[in-house]
Order: C-alpha cells, then sequence, then structure tokens
C-alpha cells in the first residue's frame, strides 16, 4: 500500500511537471520557480522514502523483540505453568518494556480427616497419632491423641495470586525481565477467620534476569524457586516442574524452596546446560536427644534481630527460629535436552553454624559443618503431547528444610553439636492430557531420614531408632503420599479461562522404633476442590 501511494505521487508530481515545462514560454520568467519546485518534489519523495525504511527496521525490529520474548518466556508443554496463573507470552507495550500480567481469582475447599487446624497448605508432619497427649523423647515434636480423628473443612480464597513480568531488549542480544508474584497466604499476628477473614499478601516471587542470547549466558538475582527444584526444559525461570497440586504444601518427595538466590547459567545451543546458583540458607529443624547438660544455640535468641516476625521468650522480643548461617546454600546443576525428555543432575551442599557447650564444660565452642546431597530428575514424554513422566529425587545429609515435608535438618553429637541427618526423598509422576482442556495427573512421594545416633546404652544421643518408652511416638521418620485429581478448563475464550481443579490424597506418617521395639503409623485423607478464574 505504501508503495503504491508513493507511486501515485510520483505521477502526479511528473504531471505537474509537464505541464508547467508546456508553459514555459508564457511563463519563461518563472522557470527557476518551477525549477526549484521540482526540487522540492524530489526532497519530499526523498523524505518520504526515508520514513518507509525508517518505518520498515521499526516494524522489524518490534518482530525481532517478540521473537526473542517467545524464547525467552516460553516453556514445553507444561500444565503447572498454566495452572500456576503465569503471564502468557502476551502483554502491552509500556515505552519499550513489554509489560505482561497474570494470576487467578480462587475458591477453594479441603476436607481433612485428621484435622490439623491449617489452611489449604498441609503440614504433613503435624498429622496427629492415635496416642497419649505427649512429646517425644526427641524433645521436637508432640503428637497430641486427644486431636486424633478430628475432621475438618475449611473453604479459603488466599491461594489466589497476581503475577507481573516485565520485558526489554537491551540490544539485539540482550534481553532483561523482571517478575513478581505474589499470593495471600501470609497470617499477621491478628489475622484469623472468625469474623472479617483479613490476611495478609505475601511474596512468592521477586527477581530480575539478564539473559545474553547468543553467548548463551543467563544471570538470576531475587528469590524464586531454588535450582534443586526439577526444571521442564534447560535451567530458565518459570520452566520449573511444579505438580498439579491444589495443596499448597505440595506433595511430599517434591524438592523445593522459594528464597533469595544469584544464579549464573551458561547453556550450549539450548541442548546442554550448566549452572550455579547460592542461595539462602536456614536450619529449619534440630531434633533429637542432646547430651545432658549439653546447650546448642543454632538459632538467635531474644533480644537479636530485625525486620523478622518478632516472638516473646523470657520477656524479650526476637526473632522467631532464624539460625545462624555463615555460608548460603550452594546448588551446581548440569541438564540435557534429548528427544527423549529433559535430564538432569545436581549437587547440594549446605553449611550448619552454632555455638555449643559440652557438658560439663564452662566456655562455648563454635561449630561450623558442611553437609552434602545429590539429586537428579528427568521429564519425559511417553507419550508426545499426551502422557508426561517426571522422577526426581535427592539424597543426602542435612537437607530437611528442601523436602515439602519439613523433616530434621540436624541432630546432636556427643559434645551437643550439630550433627546433619541423612535423609533421602524421591516424587514420581504422571500427567495424562486427556483432552485439550482435560488434565490427569497421578504421584507418589516419599521422604525418610535415617537413623543418626551416637554413643550407646544409656548414653545414646542422636535422633532415630531406641529412644522413646512405650506406648510413645519416637520421631517422625518417614512421610509418604499418594495422590491424584484432575484439572478441567471449562472455559477459554476473550474474556480469559475458568478451571476447576478436584484432588485427592492419602498421607502416611511413620515413626522410628521406640525402646520397645514399636513403629507407630497414622494416616490422613484430604479432598481439594478448586475453582480458578484467569482474566490475563
Amino acid at each position: 500500500m505504501r508503495k503504491q501511494t508513493l507511486f501515485t505521487r510520483t505521477r502526479i508530481s511528473l504531471v505537474v511537471a509537464s505541464i508547467l515545462a508546456a508553459s514555459a514560454p508564457a511563463f519563461a520568467d518563472d522557470a527557476s520557480q518551477i525549477d526549484q519546485m521540482q526540487g522540492q518534489i524530489k526532497a519530499l519523495e526523498q523524505q518520504i522514502e526515508a520514513m518507509k525504511s525508517s518505518v520498515d527496521k521499526h516494524n522489524e525490529s518490534i518482530q525481532a523483540m517478540n521473537s526473542r520474548l517467545e524464547e525467552v518466556s516460553s516453556a514445553v508443554s507444561n500444565p503447572s505453568k498454566a495452572i500456576r496463573g503465569e503471564p502468557s507470552g502476551k502483554g502491552v507495550m509500556y515505552g519499550k518494556v513489554n509489560v505482561q500480567l497474570g494470576g487467578f481469582a480462587a475458591s477453594e475447599t479441603v476436607y481433612r480427616s485428621q484435622g490439623l487446624q491449617s489452611d489449604i497448605g498441609s503440614p504433613y508432619s503435624k498429622i496427629p497419632f492415635n496416642v497419649p497427649t505427649s512429646t517425644t523423647a526427641a524433645g521436637s515434636h508432640t503428637y497430641a491423641g486427644p486431636v486424633f480423628g478430628n475432621s475438618e473443612f475449611r473453604g479459603t480464597e488466599r491461594q489466589s495470586r497476581f503475577s507481573m513480568l516485565a520485558t526489554g531488549m537491551a540490544n539485539d542480544d540482550t534481553v532483561l525481565s523482571a517478575y513478581y508474584e505474589l499470593d495471600f497466604l501470609a497470617a499477621a499476628t491478628t489475622a484469623n477467620p472468625n469474623e472479617s477473614n483479613s490476611f495478609s499478601p505475601r511474596t512468592r516471587h521477586v527477581y530480575a534476569n539478564i539473559d545474553w542470547q547468543n553467548e548463551g549466558l543467563h544471570m538470576l538475582a531475587g528469590q524464586t524457586w531454588s535450582l534443586a527444584t526439577l526444571n521442564t526444559q534447560g535451567i530458565t525461570p518459570r520452566n520449573e516442574y511444579i505438580p498439579l497440586s491444589i495443596d499448597a504444601q505440595y506433595v511430599p518427595g517434591f524438592t523445593w524452596a522459594r528464597q533469595w538466590q544469584f544464579r549464573l547459567v551458561k547453556d550450549w545451543d539450548k541442548k546442554y546446560w550448566a549452572a550455579v546458583s547460592f542461595e539462602n540458607s536456614q536450619t529449619a529443624g534440630v531434633s533429637g536427644v542432646a547430651p545432658k547438660g549439653a546447650t546448642n544455640n543454632f538459632a538467635m535468641v531474644p533480644p537479636g534481630g530485625s525486620l523478622f516476625n518478632p516472638v516473646t521468650a523470657g520477656g524479650a522480643a526476637g526473632p522467631a527460629g532464624m539460625s545462624i548461617n555463615r555460608y548460603p546454600d550452594i546448588v551446581a546443576k548440569f541438564a540435557v535436552e534429548t528427544d527423549l525428555g529433559h535430564y538432569e543432575v545436581y549437587d547440594l551442599m549446605r553449611n550448619f553454624d552454632s555455638n555449643y557447650q559440652s557438658p560439663g564444660v564452662g566456655n562455648m565452642t563454635q561449630q561450623n559443618t558442611w553437609a552434602n546431597a545429590v539429586g537428579a530428575g528427568a521429564v519425559i514424554p511417553v507419550l508426545p503431547k499426551m502422557l508426561d513422566f517426571s522422577v526426581s529425587g535427592l539424597s543426602g545429609k542435612g537437607i530437611g528444610r528442601y523436602g515439602t515435608s519439613g523433616l530434621a535438618d540436624a541432630t546432636y553429637d556427643v559434645n551437643g553439636a550439630l550433627l546433619p541427618t541423612k535423609e533421602t526423598m524421591f516424587l514420581t509422576g504422571l500427567t495424562l492430557h486427556a483432552a485439550p482442556t482435560m488434565d490427569v495427573y497421578a504421584n507418589y512421594g516419599r521422604e525418610q531420614l535415617d537413623s543418626t545416633t551416637s554413643g550407646n546404652g544409656s548414653s545414646m544421643i542422636g535422633y532415630g531408632d531406641g529412644f522413646g518408652a512405650a506406648g510413645t511416638v519416637n520421631g517422625l521418620k518417614s512421610v509418604a503420599q499418594a495422590t491424584t485429581g484432575f484439572w478441567w478448563s471449562f472455559y477459554k475464550g476473550n474474556y480469559g479461562a475458568f478451571k476447576l481443579g478436584m484432588q485427592y490424597s492419602h498421607t502416611q506418617l511413620s515413626s522410628f522404633e521406640n525402646v520397645t521395639g514399636t513403629t507407630m503409623h497414622t494416616s490422613d485423607n484430604m479432598v481439594f476442590t478448586s475453582l480458578r478464574y484467569f482474566p490475563f
């Protein structure tokens, strides 16, 4: 159309020039003016041509940017990506930055055969045992018998989310992006469901990312899924494989954390990937029997701390359970893409720091201990676009906080110093794309601690078999869960999408053997529903 307009204007100018030239004898005195007009016409034609070239280059730049955005934000077929309400890849330009919105409004319910006094996230390790109310010999868990068998029902909107992705092209090679996501699963000290149900927004993800496409280099800084979490493709954010769970605590055996990190990634033709991440550390559980008379300060004690949720202890305010950590957690991962799926292996190193005092010793001793674990995972399209299989696992010491059940990170040695516990976790899953609007899933996961003890006889300390009196629960050894459910997109059109989800899970807990050789067991059956509207 632009070429036709330019051609038409050129013809008109030529006709005008011909008329003026034919009238030259009558207007001889105006010959110089005619020459000037023809020069101006040619100048205008050149300007039009230059403007057309500029518009074409601008359109090409926009197309290149959109192509880069698709490369950065797109993922392989990953139903959990849609369920999480992440931006779809469409957006609006705000200056030179593409801004995409995501999220959903959720109305959800949960029924538990064993009440946990919890909202949509289930603290699996707190499922009650059918024993008298007592504190275990490990000293870290109270298994309240009187609540055994009391079921609960709750309705909630708190898993509703909002997300925003801003992306810009610094140049033809460099893509800059920032991502923010929140939900409403925070609870201030005054929050309760008595009347107004006023709960607080909570940060899920906040990070910045730089992709140098030609060099295959990527950098991430901020809070998001740990590098230890399984990916579906490469090692890039928003491509994590998250179980299709309504339960906000996901599935036992799922390896994850959402925390601050600084991550560097290198890819070779988007086929081979290597990454290292330095992540915020926290000692999330110390359980077991300590030597009599020993003390261990692995966490801050009042009145220290700032900008964390305060608690009152001994009349002084201090942070709630914030541990002492000298070094960040370090994760190194290698991944490969093949025609038969995505495969990855990684190593996790953690450091435990504390001040302990051995029995009968007056001075405090500072302890610094490293622990290591190895993990692997895969996402395999068994039947392309129809049936996907996933498997992931992590085994090593001091990894309790990376398991969804939150088992103990450490126990005590003979001096009262921290001793990282050995744990193994794994998760397997199948996802059936039964129809373009229907995904059906099934998962089985397990987390299990090994017995970690030292000493012998009456002086035996640590965490594991052989503690606890008859009839008591001797500390939590394992959590296992089988779950199944579906997501149905019953509306999808110009006004967004509505999705209906239903899920059933059976969770089994087992304890270590007590002094009589008895292992305790308990379980919980849970049913979830979710109705989510995705407007973006």
